[in-house]
């Protein structure tokens, strides 16, 4: 458990979790269940002398075609882009209260980082799709927040075996109208064989396997600490 990292997170099970950043942050009620989150607050907590506060939003059985859908797509506005939105200021209202420690800061938005893909990925119409999406959804989150440079790290869904998909997001990461700012991150080396994982039958959630998501996290956090520094040292040379 840290002093320096706090979390955020309605799960999709009505259940709210602040607190200093440890296990047990996930959509599961119990304390020994985590996410990417733990790698990346660790690596966050240890590059940057400020305090930081990581804003979770998760829900199972989601995709970027429909459920996340950005507003300049095509179509209707995804209900979860809108619920991420409105949990994310949600959390920034309730930070005196929630979080003690941080009353005295004041809080400002360093990056976004998005992990997920796995039901695009289980449908060749979304997959193919998810590419523009993506590009999409990172020009709307930094219109929404007016920074046109806001770091952006995409994690690949490295545990499914679609390659339109896994191209997809990185070639979205690369686009000319994003790519200023925007990383991919790699995670397929990260995957564990089920018969060495704890859940052989959750290849969508890694097999349950604490090593990958464990060093997801940590490559997803030093992605996002790299940008981060960069743009404050380019900022400062203007």
């Amino acid at each position: 458990m840290r002093d320096d990292v706090f979390v955020s997170y309605w799960n999709e099970r009505g259940t709210k979790k602040d607190g200093p950043l440890s296990v047990g942050f996930a959509v599961y009620d119990d304390r020994h269940h985590f996410g990417p989150e733990l790698g990346i607050g660790h690596v966050l907590g240890a590059r940057f002398s400020e305090p930081v506060l990581l804003v979770k939003t998760a829900w199972g059985g989601k995709s970027l075609m429909k459920d996340f859908r950005p507003p300049s797509a095509a179509g209707d506005t995804g209900p979860f882009y809108t619920q991420m939105l409105t949990g994310y200021r949600a959390a920034l209202t309730a930070i005196e209260k929630d979080f003690p420690a941080l009353a005295k800061h004041t809080p400002h938005l360093d990056g976004v980082i998005w992990f997920q893909g796995w039901n695009d990925g289980c449908d060749d119409k979304a997959a193919a799709e998810y590419e523009q999406n993506l590009v999409h959804l990172i020009r709307d989150l930094r219109a929404e927040f007016a920074d046109p440079t806001l770091p952006f790290v995409v994690g690949e869904t490295g545990n499914i075996d679609n390659q339109v998909l896994r191209d997809a997001q990185k070639n979205g990461c690369a686009h000319q109208d994003v790519a200023n700012g925007t990383r991919f991150v790699a995670t397929r080396q990260f995957l564990r064989k089920p018969e060495d994982s704890p859940n052989k039958g959750h290849g969508h959630h890694w097999f349950g396997n604490g090593e990958s998501y464990l060093r997801i996290g940590d490559a997803l956090g030093r992605a996002a600490a790299e940008l981060v520094e960069a743009r404050a040292v380019a900022t400062k040379a203007k």
